[in-house]
């Protein structure tokens, strides 16, 4: 076991740092920092997690990454023929999520790398949410492509995937259904959006004559003898004073400051009843100011100069002079009193035209802006329906394409020709024009791979995995590539045993990475590595070359004299040579990688051999007394390793033979 380091120990038990010699005690620290002036501010940075949750974003304790590393390459690599079914093997706990996670942002991290493909899409699939398998599986490949991933556009290839499997005439026939009720759905808002233009047009009269309980319905309604004899007295009542005043209102509601100001002016001198007490006013003063000069010294020294017989009536006047000047007074008292009835009038009229608008415009602003937000709304749903309808015109157009001269001759088939009536069907059907397309290239609008992830599958009862992982081994088509997660073990009764569930999950199987058992792990190396990481996620790993790189004349005859330790059929020589290629990535020395890996793969006592021979061995791998084909295949591994094999180096091979070997 590795020595833990002091800083890593004192955080573990959570005491204090040690203090080094000539270092402040705790106390002085306290009392410098008390006395020292504050720091400057430091910028603000995201806290380092102290209490780490189960997530696969936390750190890499156990290296998962290094592990899944060679399988994340596999499956952006152009040199594998698919469908490819591979898994990740461990016991319960072992972390197979936080593997597949890990896997899933290797893929993304490798795809578009020189040497591997540009594009591979990832889909993943939870197998406990209760859907049917091939539907989860559908649904996780149209939700992957249908986000366009890479910035790419799939809609072509998703909607000629959806379409397949039917019959072509029913899928043009509900293209074009889809296509009209989008088109009645877009007119539809086009006219609800015509409506509430119109209504916002015609907002004005709508709220003085078509809407109870309006400020300005009210005001009026609650004013309605002021108004009705305020409109009378200037001429303007009609046959209905209220509308009168509404259609004033609404007149003076359209105005500015100025136009408002004007309306208040010319109600002094514009209307009848105005215009008759301004005449009256003008008739007073004109009056008082005759009366007023008659008793005058100039108008009766010009009377009497003027005819005898006009003095006498010149001396009554001087004589009765203080009645003319009563006489003037009074009439100019009664020009002002017209005067100020007039503008006392125009200045109530004017207040009550004013107050009709500021209520008009108070409910015009409520409703404007409800009627604004209404009509932004509706304008966005008109342009999402004019997008959806192009589109749907697009999709009945290829949909009449591909029904082609059918469409002429026949009439739709019956209702069971329709695949879309049985989900797991459609699903099917989907899955397998997806497969079909992505088979013919990127050329074709498809993406160059689809990685299936799937998880959680030892959340089902053992049969339903089982299930599970024969749906996914039929419907994973070809350029796609799936990944399951699985604890083997639990489906070896169900399977009917050891030798039968060995032999079901090898067909089904092309290659499994099995993560470290629990009972292997290191406790306390898990805690120093989570201590000295804080949390933090390890680095990302780089590509390696020694997945497809070409085997060498060694290796190659290496990998046929050991062929009858662990091809017993061809099934098995091909997942020997795929796990060969994935182990050799490791440090190994390749020859003992490889003849572990024959071993890994052979029968029961060829295994128990080689692990006798390794349990509490030292030195170098002698030479074994059986079995026959045990023996042939270390003499052939020697000479492939030019020299003899040491105990280290097999025990590190056996390790990684280990790892992708069904462990069953």
């Amino acid at each position: 076991m590795s020595e833990i380091s002091e800083k890593v120990k004192v955080r573990l038990l959570g005491g204090d740092a040690p203090v080094r010699a000539g270092s402040p005690t705790p106390g002085r620290l306290a009392q410098s920092d008390a006395t020292s002036s504050p720091p400057a501010a430091a910028a603000p940075k995201s806290a380092s997690p102290v209490f780490l949750s189960d997530s696969a974003e936390g750190a890499d304790v156990l290296d998962v990454a290094a592990i899944v590393q060679p399988l994340a390459q596999l499956c952006v690599s152009e040199q594998v023929q698919t469908p490819f079914l591979a898994a990740i093997a461990g016991d319960p706990g072992a972390g197979k999520s936080f593997a597949l996670k890990r896997l899933a942002q290797a893929i993304e991290t490798f795809s578009g790398k020189p040497g591997t493909l540009g594009r591979v899409i990832v889909a993943s699939v939870d197998a406990s949410d209760g859907a049917e398998a091939p539907v989860a599986l559908a649904s996780a490949a149209y939700a992957a492509l249908d986000c366009e991933p890479g910035g790419v556009d799939y809609s072509s290839l998703l909607d000629e995937s959806t379409h397949a499997g039917g019959d072509p005439l029913r899928t043009a026939k509900a293209a074009s259904d889809r296509h009209d009720e989008i088109i009645h759905k877009l007119e539809a808002e086009r006219a609800q959006r015509d409506e509430v233009e119109s209504r916002a047009a015609r907002l004005s009269d709508a709220l003085l004559f078509e809407t109870p309980g309006s400020r300005v319905d009210v005001f009026a309604r609650a004013r309605r003898g002021a108004i009705d004899a305020r409109l009378r007295r200037f001429g303007l009542a009609g046959s209905d004073a209220g509308a009168s005043y509404r259609d004033l209102v609404r007149d003076m509601g359209t105005m500015g400051p100025s136009g408002r100001a004007g309306i208040a002016l010319r109600s002094i001198w514009a209307y009848a009843g105005q215009r008759r007490l301004l005449l009256w006013a003008i008739g007073f003063f004109i009056l008082g100011a005759a009366v007023s000069f008659v008793h005058g010294e100039v108008a009766l020294s010009a009377a009497r100069g003027a005819a005898a017989q006009v003095a006498p009536a010149a001396d009554w006047t001087a004589a009765h002079g203080a009645w003319f000047e009563t006489a003037s007074k009074v009439l100019y008292v009664l020009g002002a009193l017209a005067l100020l009835l007039n503008l006392w009038r125009a200045v109530t009229f004017s207040s009550l035209l004013l107050r009709g608008a500021q209520l008009l415009n108070l409910d015009l602003r409520d409703r404007r802006r409800d009627l604004d937000n209404r009509l932004a709304r509706l304008n966005q749903r008109v342009v999402a329906l004019s997008a959806e309808a192009e589109a749907a015109a697009k999709r009945a157009e290829a949909a009449a394409r591909r029904a082609g001269a059918k469409a002429a001759s026949r009439a739709p088939g019956p209702d069971f020709l329709d695949a879309r009536h049985f989900p797991s069907a459609t699903a099917r059907a989907f899955l397998s024009a997806l497969a079909e397309r992505l088979d013919k290239g990127a050329g074709a609008g498809a993406p160059n791979r689809l990685v299936y992830v799937i998880d959680n599958l030892d959340s089902l009862p053992a049969s339903a995995a089982i299930a599970w992982i024969e749906t996914a081994q039929s419907v994973v088509g070809a350029a796609s590539i799936g990944v399951l997660a699985l604890d083997p073990v639990r489906l070896v009764e169900p399977l009917g045993g050891l030798r039968e569930a060995r032999r079901r999950l090898e067909k089904w199987l092309q290659v499994v990475v099995n993560l470290p058992r629990r009972a292997d792990l290191d406790g306390e190396r898990i805690v120093a590595k989570l201590l000295a990481t804080d949390g933090h996620p390890t680095p990302r790993l780089e590509l390696e070359s020694a997945l497809v790189e070409p085997l060498s004349t060694t290796e190659a005859a290496l990998l046929t004299a050991l062929a009858p330790l662990a091809a017993h059929s061809p099934r098995a020589a091909k997942r020997f040579l795929n796990a060969y290629r994935l182990a050799r990535c490791s440090s190994a020395p390749r020859p003992v990688v490889a003849l572990m890996q024959a071993v890994a793969f052979a029968d029961d006592d060829v295994r128990a051999a080689m692990h006798g021979r390794l349990v509490g061995g030292t030195g170098e791998l002698g030479d074994f007394d059986g079995p026959e084909v045990l023996v042939k295949a270390v003499k052939s591994a020697r000479a492939a390793n030019s020299g003899a094999i040491s105990i280290a180096d097999a025990h590190a091979a056996e390790a990684i033979a280990r790892r992708y070997a069904l462990s069953v």
